[in-house]
C-alpha cells in the first residue's frame, strides 16, 4: 500500500492480487468441497473466518453481504471456531498474502486446512476488488489523487467485477429480508414445572441454535401444519410439535407422531452446533 496515498485500504492492484490468484489455484479443491454437502468446514464457521478477513482489510460491500449470510444461518452459541483458525485468517489478512498454514494443522485436518486457506483467499480477492470500488469513488471525488492510469486500472477492475459483484449484492438483499421476516423462536410450551424429562429440558435450550437458520425457522414455524416429530436419545424420548408459530414439548413418543429420529445425546450436540449433515448418518428414522 502506497504511504502517501490517503487512501487507507488495500485496492485491487496487481501485486496485491498475485499471492491471492496462486493460493486460489492452489486450493480450489478445497473451496469447492466448502460449498458442498459434507464440507470439512461448517458454513457458520466459514462465514466468521470471511467477517475476520473483512474486518482487517475494512471492505463495506463484503462486510454488508456475508454480515447478511451470517444473520441467515443464524448465531451458534454452542460453538466458537477455533482461535487459531480466525488467528490465522486475520493474520494473512493483515501481511496481505497467505501465510504458513502449518499451526492450523495441529487443529484441523488436512481437507479443513484447504478450505480456510481456499476461503481466505477467496475473501481477500473480493476485499481487495470492493476497496478498489470505494477507491476509484475517491479519486473522481478529489479526496485522493486523480492519477488518471491508476483510476483506468481501477475501472477496469470496477467493471470486471460488476457482473459478479450484482448477484451477490441481490443475494446479501434477499438473505437479509428473509432474515428479518423469519419468526422469531417462541417460548417452547413444556410440561408441568418438574415433570420435564432431560430430553425435553435439552430441546427446550436448543431450540434458538437448531432454528436458528431463518429458512428452517421460517419453514417449520410458519408452517401451516403442526409438525409432531418424536426425538429418542438413549433411553430417553419425547415429542416436538412445531407449527403455526408455536413449539410445544413433551415427554415420551406422543402416538401421533409422524416419524422417530433416535440418537445419542452427544450426536443431537454437534446437530445443534450446526454439523447438521456431517451428523446425519448417525441418525436412523422409522415410521412410528
Amino acid at each position: 500500500m502506497d504511504r502517501s496515498d490517503p487512501f487507507p485500504r488495500r485496492t485491487a492492484t496487481p501485486l496485491a492480487l498475485l499471492p491471492w490468484i496462486a493460493e486460489l489455484g492452489k486450493t480450489l479443491p478445497g473451496l469447492l468441497r466448502s460449498y458442498l454437502p459434507g464440507q470439512p468446514l461448517d458454513p457458520r464457521t466459514r462465514e466468521r473466518v470471511i467477517l475476520a478477513v473483512t474486518e482487517v482489510n475494512g471492505c463495506r460491500y463484503c462486510a454488508w453481504i456475508h454480515g447478511s449470510w451470517q444473520d441467515f444461518l443464524g448465531e451458534n452459541s454452542l460453538v466458537d471456531a477455533d482461535d487459531a483458525l480466525l488467528t490465522y485468517a486475520r493474520a494473512c489478512a493483515e501481511a496481505g498474502r497467505p501465510l504458513d498454514p502449518g499451526p492450523l494443522g495441529d487443529v484441523l485436518p488436512p481437507d479443513a486446512v484447504a478450505s480456510v486457506r481456499a476461503t481466505v483467499a477467496q475473501i481477500e480477492v473480493s476485499n481487495l476488488v470492493g476497496n478498489t470500488v470505494d477507491g476509484l469513488i475517491a479519486r473522481l471525488t478529489r479526496k485522493r489523487p486523480l492519477e488518471p492510469v491508476n483510476a483506468v486500472g481501477e475501472a477496469a477492475v470496477v467493471a470486471a467485477a460488476v457482473p459478479l459483484a450484482i448477484p451477490m449484492l441481490v443475494a446479501g438483499a434477499a438473505l437479509r429480508a428473509a432474515s428479518r421476516l423469519a419468526p422469531p423462536v417462541p417460548a417452547a410450551q413444556m410440561p408441568p414445572a418438574g415433570e420435564a424429562n432431560l430430553l425435553v429440558h435439552l430441546l427446550a435450550q436448543l431450540a434458538p441454535t437448531l432454528l436458528a437458520n431463518a429458512a428452517l425457522r421460517t419453514a417449520v414455524l410458519g408452517s401451516p401444519v403442526v409438525l409432531v416429530v418424536g426425538l429418542k436419545a438413549g433411553r430417553t424420548t419425547a415429542t416436538v410439535r412445531a407449527g403455526r408459530g408455536r413449539l410445544a414439548l413433551e415427554n415420551g413418543i406422543s402416538p401421533d407422531v409422524v416419524m422417530v429420529v433416535e440418537g445419542d445425546v452427544e450426536p443431537l450436540l454437534r446437530l445443534a452446533s450446526g454439523q447438521v449433515l456431517q451428523e446425519a448418518r448417525n441418525l436412523r428414522i422409522r415410521r412410528p
